[in-house]
């Protein structure tokens, strides 16, 4: 069993370091946690839903302007909610507690215990169809533990569309989840080392592998990320309705994106051999700016989901195909922000401030820029401050040495307002651009605009 005892390791790593996870207060308050020790300060929202859920329309009504100062076309089509349905939106701050906090689910020791007790099991098998039989069984077990995965996150993102789950319990929930799936793959690479050294051993793992994939994302790795306290805490966009969920983020000089349709994937479809082509193909149609600008994609699945993964100058774009009706049920997105078009420019001379904010569709990056009027040069440190609606201003950072602050773009009209002490800038009712919406699939299986 040479096989086993690196991947044995490399559980108990990922087990520790799932158990030991340091999470903020579920309902992101400050205040005191249950045992009784301070958390981390309470820092406002930025709620875009106080009117009520969003809808989401069709229209584009920036076809005239997606190109970059180059020329280059750089949008992106992206995955989102389906049409004309209202979801519930807001960008909030997550920020990590080093108080004493939710542990994960997956202790330290418990994952590692459990997946020791199985390969004792296996092993103290008296003859080959019995090792055979309890290598099955393991398999249906992690196969069991999917599917209430499956379940676990669907009633999650039902819960905080409706309300009853606020964004920081929703995306704890997400790690949970993430963190155990990352466990059964592991559990299953060891059953699989196990059946290889198994006479007659039958057992095929590949597909379960595949559906334990779909867990894990940009976004929520960031939020784990900022959980733990390994990165500073910036600002996350959730967009629910039931069984469909919309995260973004801005990590450093990246965008990062995950989309979730639950609607799109058939869970029944077993696939078939031309599940690689057909996923690709679907794929390149869905976003067909992006193979001009590619490198050569990559296809790898079996038994229903279909990974495909396409880099190009800038970024990556990963999606999973379901098999049966082929749709897009996955979005993955990381983009460096630079990538982003110049095109949807709105401009403003206040108080020998020149501003600029380069709007973006719902959940996507937007780029404010101050300028000295006098001398031409940027404005660094200068406070940037945002109101969604009639909400109040939040501040949401400072500007770089290029006088330049990247933010997340609200679903609804907001305010971006300079302040370079005592000069102030600001330009209200800025409307974001609608998103360049990959088609969605009609009753007879064709796909709508």
């Amino acid at each position: 069993m040479r096989a086993l005892p690196v991947l044995f390791a490399a559980l108990l790593l990922l087990a520790s370091a799932a158990g030991g996870a340091v999470l903020p207060p579920a309902d992101g308050s400050g205040g005191t946690t249950d045992g009784g020790e301070e958390a981390g300060s309470d820092i406002p929202g930025l709620l875009a839903d106080d009117d009520g859920p969003v809808p989401q329309t069709e229209t584009n009504d920036t076809d005239g302007n997606d190109t970059g100062e180059s020329g280059t076309d750089t949008r992106l089509n992206v995955l989102g909610p389906p049409i004309g349905q209202p979801t519930t939106v807001s960008i909030r701050h997550h920020s990590a507690s080093l108080g004493p906090a939710s542990r994960l689910e997956t202790g330290e020791t418990t994952a590692a215990i459990r997946t020791e007790e199985l390969i004792a099991h296996v092993e103290a098998a008296d003859t080959a169809s019995e090792r055979n039989d309890r290598l099955v069984a393991a398999e249906d077990a992690i196969r069991r533990a999917e599917a209430r995965l499956h379940e676990r996150q669907r009633q999650a993102i039902a819960a905080h569309s409706n309300g009853e789950l606020s964004d920081q319990e929703l995306l704890v929930e997400f790690a949970r989840i993430a963190a155990t799936a990352e466990v059964l793959q592991t559990r299953l690479e060891v059953l699989a080392a196990l059946a290889d050294e198994t006479a007659g051993s039958s057992l095929r793992t590949e597909s379960l592998a595949f559906r334990l994939n779909v867990y894990s994302g940009p976004v929520r790795e960031y939020a784990l990320e900022t959980f733990r306290g390994g990165t500073t805490p910036d600002r996350i966009y959730v967009e629910t309705r039931a069984d469909v969920v919309v995260l973004a983020a801005i990590d450093g000089d990246q965008y990062l994106r995950e989309v979730y349709r639950g609607d799109r994937w058939d869970r029944s479809a077993d696939g078939s051999g031309r599940d690689s082509q057909r996923a690709l193909e679907r794929t390149l149609s869905a976003y067909p700016r992006i193979d001009e600008r590619s490198g050569s994609a990559d296809t790898l699945g079996t038994g229903g989901v279909t990974r495909v993964t396409v880099p190009f100058d800038g970024g990556r774009l990963r999606t999973f195909v379901s098999a049966g009706d082929g749709d897009v049920f996955i979005e993955h997105q990381r983009r460096d922000l630079e990538t982003f078009a110049d095109g949807d420019a709105l401009t403003t001379t206040q108080d020998g401030i020149g501003l600029t904010v380069d709007r973006s569709y719902p959940a996507g990056p937007v780029r404010v820029t101050a300028i000295d009027q006098a001398t031409g040069d940027p404005i660094p440190n200068a406070s940037v401050t945002v109101a969604i609606g009639s909400d109040d201003s939040v501040e949401v950072g400072t500007t770089n040495e290029e006088g330049q602050l990247w933010l997340l773009s609200p679903a609804r009209s907001y305010r971006v307002t300079i302040v370079d002490d005592p000069r102030v800038a600001w330009i209200s009712e800025i409307r974001p651009t609608d998103p360049p919406r990959i088609p969605e699939p009609t009753d007879d299986g064709e796909t709508a605009s």
